[in-house]
């Protein structure tokens, strides 16, 4: 069933290219919080006050990222309606509201960004397309690094320094995993965005 919306095609591109550079900015600074981890042999107690402010930029920077990533879904989704998608699940604002909604919020973005691949890689008839493998091992991935991520923190709150190496494996385990999300996050986002793009352009001079 054809949507009664009449959906507007929005450059998207500007919101693309700084998702991938704070992604990749993301990755970078989660690869030397890890090695600098090593690098004293995971001991909370000789952590340097460098250290707490590289804690501090992985956290402006993520959060940057995040809002940016989400504004770029929002007109990702938009667009693959506007290129002729019909029947994708829920509404651009839902594809962002997914990642705030307990339990749905562990499956319903990989399947988001699932569809909006098929729906970019062939608007027409999405249904018939297929997805790769990177998007589950990119979810796979960034679940992972959120749910060590998290245990870390709960570690450090409860027991502050005395959690030890417990807290810093689940630490180093969290940066080392979020390097490989963040940058399948990046291609993803960089490839449904050249395919939108090619799409545009193809129906503009038909």
């Amino acid at each position: 069933m054809a949507e009664a919306r009449a959906w507007t095609f929005t450059d998207a591109s500007a919101a693309a290219g700084w998702a991938r550079r704070l992604l990749w900015a993301d990755a970078a600074l989660s690869a030397v919080a890890a090695a600098l981890a090593l690098r004293r042999g995971l001991d909370p107690w000789r952590a340097s006050q460098a250290e707490l402010m590289l804690g501090i930029g992985q956290l402006i920077v993520y959060l940057a990222g995040a809002v940016i990533a989400l504004r770029w879904l929002y007109l990702a989704n938009a667009n693959a309606r506007a290129l002729g998608a019909t029947d994708l699940m829920g509404s651009p604002g839902l594809a962002v509201g997914w990642f705030f909604i307990p339990l749905a919020n562990l499956v319903m973005p990989y399947a988001t960004v699932r569809d909006m691949w098929r729906a970019s890689a062939n608007p027409k008839d999405w249904q018939a397309a297929s997805a790769p493998a990177t998007i589950i091992l990119w979810w796979i991935c960034w679940l992972a690094a959120g749910i060590t991520g998290l245990i870390a923190f709960r570690l450090q709150i409860e027991f502050a320094k005395e959690a030890g190496e417990a807290m810093e494996t689940f630490y180093l385990a969290s940066n080392l995993i979020a390097i490989p999300a963040a940058l399948l996050f990046a291609a993803i986002i960089g490839r449904i965005q050249a395919m939108q793009d090619h799409s545009r352009l193809i129906q503009t001079l038909s």
